[in-house]
């Protein structure tokens, strides 16, 4: 088997174990709310004050540091150095660092940005910065085999037009992140180098409207993520 036959049994393997372990939508939605509540008074918990990175830190992380703990060649202070996470300063015990490129550079991931607004940006009109620091929700990197970079979602609520658009966003996301090229390890960032990158999403709409979204394209263009583009799309309904 190929390594990137091997990389897609191992998110295949990932998206079952997740579906596995993670509560249904319900339980999931009101458990959040519960955390986010909780994150907002307590200074400590700043990585969970959003739905968002609530789900992606309190139920994600912590599954993928276990089931790639138990991946073979793999162990749990393997799992941690090969972790990286953009609230890693909140999770030491399973992660090792931020996956922040240290190389910032002229190009934004959102679609549908209009030249005008581009240009301003490049001439330093608008109040972001010229120049721009990718840094995905979290990221695998050596010592673990497939290095992947991942863009996570939360989407609970929405049209199905919405969930259309958050769809074909995220997708994108995650192809931008891939698509950048490598960077060299620094004292204080890891490399930017990674073969695969992965959608990860939770619908916890009330009709399913993610991945009804993604269960409507056609079986070939599915294919092509992967086989095309290295994306492995990953959308989770428990």
């Amino acid at each position: 088997m190929d390594k990137k036959a091997e990389a897609y049994n191992y998110f295949r393997d990932l998206q079952a174990y997740l579906s596995n372990e993670l509560p249904d939508c319900r339980a999931v939605f009101k458990r959040l709310a519960e955390i986010v509540a909780a994150a907002k008074s307590d200074p400590k918990q700043r990585h969970k004050v959003a739905s968002e990175c609530a789900f992606l830190n309190h139920y994600v992380l912590p599954n993928l540091f276990d089931h790639m703990s138990q991946w073979p060649g793999m162990d749990e202070e393997k799992a941690r150095k090969s972790l990286l996470s953009e609230f890693y300063r909140n999770m030491k015990e399973i992660t090792s660092g931020s996956p922040a490129r240290s190389l910032r550079h002229p190009f934004g991931k959102a679609l549908g940005v209009s030249a005008a607004n581009v240009m301003s940006q490049w001439r330093g009109q608008n109040r972001g910065a010229k120049l721009i620091q990718s840094c995905p929700d979290f990221a695998l990197r050596n010592p673990f085999q497939h290095k992947s970079v991942f863009e996570g979602k939360y989407f609970s609520k929405g049209s199905d037009a919405a969930a259309e658009r958050e769809l074909v966003s995220a997708i994108y996301e995650a192809f931008f992140y891939r698509a950048l090229p490598y960077v060299p390890e620094t004292k204080k960032h890891a490399a930017w180098d990674y073969d695969y990158a992965c959608l990860l999403a939770f619908d916890a709409s009330e009709k399913g409207s993610l991945l009804k979204a993604w269960e409507s394209l056609d079986s070939a263009v599915k294919k092509g993520f992967w086989e095309g583009a290295n994306i492995y799309v990953m959308i989770l309904r428990s």
